[in-house]
């Protein structure tokens, strides 16, 4: 269509073709193709507003933006041999993208203030590639000027109606980074460490990226093996969580622990198991920590994890240390180990378990909670906020209705007011099974 209509009306009709060709391709890749979220799925309305500039040029994803976009300005000016009207086009194009991705029901894939920012990139590298060749071949091309009155007022149009749509269905979110981010010698030595330190020489690093945090949440290393994943908290490294293998099927990515002579039998033998691994990759973890294990599922069909916590001479329970799972074949599928000191000055609990209980009632109830809803369990633990250690009640509540599904509330006890979020050192969750989890806490000798 872009050759017939170029060869009729502009005279260079291959030029016309390939920039058809690059505005199909964007639509394609960016609305038509498919995205991986759920099908049928609405528009969510919520655009993220990215306050660090400089980080999409430190991304795949930001890169592969100024590729998507060179070839549209490029060709936009070979084609039609004028500047604004092409960059006005652009930009107008890759703000019609965002919003129609976030407002269209099916497309799921969201809007990005960092998308328009490389892709507006990509289109003026693109023309001014094409400015460039053209006066290089003594080629006719319109002064940057021209066309500047019609220009101005189409891109005026579009920018209006782009604000109405924002104004009316866009919940716009801002934050410091919003895509994975390369990353360097550092961080790929620190995580060659702490896989090697794992697993020795057995899985292969394909790729490692940074994703930066939020509030006093650390930066995560996301780390691709050649069987399974990983994430490293950065830039302490002192947390990794391991996934070899999906637990509800056990295969050779699954790690062996070496000595191992037979499958476990039970809850001891997972646990056996689980302690010779820690005695020769992580020794000082199991320093004075007891241990628990966990069947997953009914029957241990899934296997067992083995998870080993400290308390401090006031009872209150050091974030985690190890989480080991080992599946139905005695070998190990995911992990998660936590090498961050256990905190030596907390503050000192001056609200009962009575009491923390009343208050995470009453917020898990205000204002519109579930009726029938009464506390399961409080334990009092420490947890790291805005970069402190604090000492927190979490209580764990039940309803009268077995479907719902309710979240931990964390009551600092010192102060009595609630906190709505831990904030890492998060222990491994048993993966969903048919039939409740089973825990049996096992003394092993000093």
């Amino acid at each position: 269509m872009g050759y017939v209509l170029g060869r009729r009306f502009s005279g260079r009709p291959w030029a016309v073709a390939a920039f058809v060709g690059a505005v199909s391709t964007e639509l394609a890749l960016t609305l038509f193709l498919p995205s991986g979220g759920p099908a049928g799925s609405g528009g969510t309305g919520a655009c993220i507003i990215n306050r660090n500039f400089a980080e999409p040029f430190a991304t795949e994803q930001g890169l592969l933006n100024i590729l998507l976009f060179l070839p549209i300005g490029f060709f936009g000016v070979m084609a039609f041999r004028t500047l604004l009207p092409v960059l006005a086009g652009s930009v107008l194009l890759t703000i019609a993208t965002e919003l129609l991705q976030t407002l269209v029901p099916g497309i799921s894939r969201g809007c990005d203030s960092s998308d328009v920012e490389m892709n507006t990139l990509g289109a003026v590298v693109g023309l001014l590639l094409a400015w460039a060749l053209l006066h290089l071949t003594g080629r006719h091309v319109n002064a940057p000027k021209a066309h500047a009155g019609p220009t101005t007022i189409g891109a005026g149009i579009g920018l209006g109606c782009a604000a109405v749509v924002w104004l009316a269905w866009i919940t716009p979110t801002a934050v410091d980074a919003t895509s994975l981010q390369f990353t360097g010698s550092k961080e790929k030595e620190a995580v060659t460490q702490a896989i090697r330190q794992a697993f020795g020489e057995r899985y292969k690093i394909v790729n490692v990226q940074l994703s930066a945090g939020a509030e006093d949440v650390p930066d995560s290393l996301f780390i691709t093996l050649d069987h399974g994943s990983a994430e490293l908290s950065w830039p302490d490294a002192a947390q990794l969580n391991v996934t070899l293998e999906d637990s509800s099927i056990t295969t050779e990515n699954s790690f062996p622990i070496p000595g191992t002579r037979k499958k476990p039998a039970g809850e001891h033998d997972a646990l056996a198991l689980a302690r010779r691994y820690a005695q020769e990759h992580y020794p000082r973890e199991l320093h004075g920590a007891e241990p628990q294990v966990t069947a997953v599922g009914e029957k241990a069909e899934l296997g067992w994890i083995a998870s080993w916590r400290r308390r401090n001479t006031a009872g209150v329970l050091m974030p985690m240390r190890l989480d080991i799972q080992i599946n139905t074949a005695g070998r190990i599928s995911q992990m998660l180990i936590n090498t961050t000191p256990d905190p030596t000055a907390l503050p000192q609990a001056t609200i009962s378990e009575k009491a923390a209980q009343k208050t995470a009632l009453a917020y898990a109830e205000h204002p519109k909670g579930p009726d029938g809803l009464h506390p399961v369990d409080s334990e009092l633990l420490a947890v790291q906020r805005d970069g402190h250690w604090r000492t927190q009640w979490i209580t764990t509540f039940a309803a009268d209705d077995p479907t719902m599904q309710l979240e931990p509330v964390y009551v600092d006890a010192s102060t009595g007011k609630v906190t709505q979020r831990a904030t890492q050192n998060q222990e491994l969750p048993p993966p969903s099974a048919d039939g409740e989890a089973v825990t049996e806490t096992i003394t092993e000798p000093n």
